[in-house]
C-alpha cells in the first residue's frame, strides 16, 4: 500500500495516558520525516500553536488515539473526505481500533505501507413527511429530510423512560417487526460489536454487509434481532399510540422523533475507511477485546 508523508494525529483530550501516547506517536512521525498536523485540541494539551480542526484537514491518513467514542467521532469528522483512519486504543474495549497500547511501534511498519484498507458501510437516516389532506389541500407530496448517518448503529428508543414506544418496522414495504418496548436498533456490521452487541444482538463477521435490527426490552417476548442486506430499504414508524421516540446517532448526536413519525433507514453514501494490519484476525482480536471487557 501508499506509503504516507502528511498524515493527522487526533486524540482523547480528557485523558493523560492517551495524551502521551500521542506525543510518542508525534515523535515517531516526525523522526521518519512525516509532516504531521495535530488536531487543534490536542495541539493545546501539547504546548504546540499549530493544531487544525480536523474537518479541514487536507491529509493522507489520519491517526487517533482513543477509545471507541473518540474514534467515531473522527470517522463522523471526516466521513465524506474518504479518508483513512488508524486508531489506536486508549480506552477500555476499543473493538474499533487496530492497535493497543503496547504495539505503537507497529506504526512504523504501516508507514512503510505494510496495511490494508478497510471500507466499513455506514447507515444513514431520514425523517418522511406524510402527505396532507383535508377541505383545503388536496394533497401535498410526501417529503424527505435527511437526518444524518452512523459508522456503529442507530437506535430508536422511548424518549420517556419507563413509557414504550410502539414501533412498526417494514424492510422493502414488507413489515417484519412490530410492538412496544424499549426500542431497537440498526446497526451496521461494524456495530455488531458495540450497542447492539449488549442488547442481545449477533456478532457479524466483518465478511459480511448487513444490518442487524435488535429490539430493546420488547414486551412481546418472541421478537429477536433480525439480519438483513446492506440493500434494504427500512421504515420504522413510530406509532401514535405510544411515546415519542429519541434518535441516537452513534451514541453522540441525538434527535427528537415524535409519535406519528416515519423514519426510513438504508445505505449511506459514505464508507469510513479503517488501515489494518495484514496479520490481524477478526476473532483473534474478538477474544482479545472480550477477554479484557470480562
Amino acid at each position: 500500500m501508499k506509503k504516507w508523508s502528511k498524515v493527522l494525529l487526533a486524540s482523547r483530550t480528557d485523558s493523560e495516558k492517551a495524551i502521551n501516547m500521542a506525543k510518542k506517536v508525534y515523535e515517531m512521525l516526525v523522526s521518519e520525516g512525516v509532516e504531521t498536523l495535530i488536531e487543534r485540541e490536542l495541539s493545546w494539551k501539547l504546548n504546540m500553536d499549530k493544531g487544525v480542526y480536523i474537518k479541514c484537514a487536507d491529509v493522507e491518513a489520519i491517526i487517533v488515539i482513543g477509545g471507541d467514542g473518540t474514534i467515531l467521532r473522527v470517522a463522523n469528522d471526516v466521513k465524506d473526505k474518504g479518508i483513512p483512519i488508524l486508531a489506536i486504543n486508549a480506552g477500555t474495549i476499543g473493538f474499533l481500533s487496530e492497535l493497543d497500547s503496547n504495539e505503537m511501534e507497529k506504526v512504523l511498519d504501516i508507514l512503510r505501507g505494510e496495511y490494508f484498507l478497510k471500507e466499513c458501510t455506514r447507515i444513514k437516516i431520514s425523517m418522511k413527511e406524510l402527505p396532507v389532506k383535508d377541505q383545503l389541500i388536496e394533497k401535498v407530496e410526501e417529503s424527505i429530510y435527511p437526518v444524518s448517518d452512523a459508522l456503529n448503529e442507530i437506535a430508536i428508543i422511548t424518549s420517556v423512560p419507563s413509557k414504550v414506544v410502539n414501533l412498526v418496522v417494514k424492510k422493502d414495504g414488507n413489515e417484519i417487526l412490530s410492538g412496544r418496548g424499549d426500542g431497537l436498533i440498526i446497526s451496521t456490521t461494524t456495530g455488531s460489536t458495540a450497542y447492539s452487541l449488549s442488547a442481545g444482538g449477533p456478532i457479524v463477521d466483518p465478511e459480511l454487509d448487513v444490518f442487524i435490527i435488535t429490539p430493546l426490552s420488547p414486551l412481546n417476548l418472541i421478537q429477536r434481532s433480525i439480519i438483513v442486506p446492506t440493500n434494504s430499504k427500512i421504515e420504522v414508524k413510530v406509532c401514535e399510540d405510544g411515546a415519542d421516540a429519541l434518535i441516537a446517532i452513534d451514541g453522540r448526536s441525538y434527535i427528537h422523533a415524535p409519535a406519528g413519525t416515519i423514519l426510513l433507514l438504508e445505505k449511506s453514501e459514505f464508507t469510513t475507511k479503517f488501515i489494518r494490519l495484514k496479520e490481524r484476525r477478526f476473532y483473534e482480536k474478538l477474544k482479545k477485546r472480550m477477554s479484557r471487557e470480562l
